[in-house]
């Protein structure tokens, strides 16, 4: 669920995995396997970077809004 949400923004945000781990300071392999599905669990710390890198909060991200807005595309 998260790592579906983080790959739809980071496409959203024209971001490749490489370019959005580099710039949020976090593992690019831990975030691709995010955006595969191969990892569920990331941590706050982890999240609050990443997230902060798209622009939106950690609480956005897993709101009923963001599942609305994630639903319709």
């Amino acid at each position: 669920m998260i790592g579906e949400r983080l790959r739809y923004l980071r496409k959203k945000k024209g971001y490749s995995i490489s370019r959005l781990a580099k710039e949020a300071g976090v593992s690019k392999t831990y975030l691709s396997y995010l955006d595969r599905g191969l990892q569920n669990n990331p941590s706050l710390q982890f999240l609050e970077k990443v997230t902060s890198r798209l622009g939106i909060s950690v609480e956005y991200l897993i709101s009923e809004e963001f599942e609305k807005e994630f639903r319709k595309e």
